[in-house]
């Protein structure tokens, strides 16, 4: 006689694992998924491995547009199980404790390895990364006056795509530009470290890098000294300002370019063919909230005394390579 052999279907469950590639935390739910998916019959992980500035985004739209009732979650990982693309298609899981336990009581998944483990992996993830880009990175402190540091902006430089425009704004990083022309003191160098962030268009970018009021009583933002001396021109208007975190010059006439920058807090798309965009804040979407948040004049200049502080080149550190960065100091 004939065998019958049966078939059993097995049910697909989709697990999506997002979350910051720094973090240890989303390091560790992502090799949980990934184990699973090699082992368990009908298990589909969908990671989706992110930059900082780029997770947080990320989150503010599936939250909003899939799960409308949690109030908040500010974990570097989110774990949700179904489709988030349809009306009541996915389950929300959270961040780390909670999809651990997710897994162990569906799965019967258990992690003992030890967190170092998943610490080096997070920086290895960043380190290839940056490696692969090939780009520049720097780090400017924010403070403001009576509380000290309020966090830091990691901006990655279109070195590949906007290389004239990002030099000048390295030498200003680094505090090697000097030599401007109505300089009032002959050779005394320019940096941006001090220097006031004179405007805030609330819901709009974040603007400094006047280099001649530091150390003044105020910023005025009307001046703008060059890395050589004269200004330079629109380079490209490849980059576009479709996002939040856009690093952009703030030029007051076409090819006037020179030391002040902006950064959007929207996609700013009139900025388009206007404005020379040559790098994204990877790093410090925080501190971008934070500083638009701040009271401000009609001018829309800070009430608060509000500076860049400590300013230094970290390519190297992120590589990998010796903790000590460009400018001599250690990278956070």
């Amino acid at each position: 006689t004939d065998k019958v052999v049966v078939t059993m279907a097995v049910a697909t469950v989709v697990v999506t694992v997002a979350g910051r590639l720094d973090d240890a935390a989303f390091q560790q739910v992502k090799k949980a998924v990934e184990f699973l998916a090699a082992t368990e019959p009908g298990f589909v992980a969908n990671v989706v491995s992110l930059l900082p500035v780029d997770y947080d985004l990320f989150l503010q739209r599936v939250l909003l547009e899939s799960f409308p009732t949690v109030a908040k979650h500010s974990e570097p990982v989110l774990t949700y199980v179904g489709s988030a693309d349809t009306t009541g298609g996915a389950t929300f899981v959270g961040g780390l404790n909670p999809s651990l336990a997710w897994l162990k009581g569906t799965f019967r998944y258990e992690d003992a390895t030890h967190s170092i483990f998943y610490h080096r992996l997070a920086k290895m993830e960043m380190r290839g990364y940056v490696a692969k880009t090939k780009r520049e990175y720097c780090a400017l402190e924010v403070t403001k006056h009576g509380e000290g540091p309020i966090g830091t902006l990691v901006i990655e430089l279109f070195t590949d795509i906007a290389p004239r425009t990002c030099d000048n704004f390295i030498n200003f990083v680094k505090g090697t530009a000097c030599g401007a022309p109505d300089d009032t003191i002959p050779g005394a160098v320019k940096k941006y470290e001090g220097c006031f962030i004179h405007r805030i268009v609330k819901d709009g970018w974040v603007q400094t890098g006047d280099v001649v009021c530091v150390g003044g009583p105020v910023g005025t933002g009307i001046t703008s000294h060059f890395a050589e001396g004269t200004a330079f021109g629109d380079e490209t208007f490849f980059v576009k300002h479709d996002k939040p975190g856009i690093v952009s010059m703030a030029a007051s006439a076409r090819h006037g370019n020179g030391c002040q920058f902006l950064v959007t807090q929207i996609p700013a798309p009139w900025m388009d063919g206007r404005r020379v965009a040559f790098g994204r804040v990877i790093r410090g979407t925080r501190v971008l909230k934070l500083l638009n948040e701040l009271p401000c004049t009609f001018a829309e200049r800070p009430t608060a005394d509000v500076r860049l502080g400590r300013c230094e080149m970290v390519t190297e550190s992120m590589r990998g390579g010796d903790t000590a960065t460009e400018n001599g100091r250690v990278a956070e």
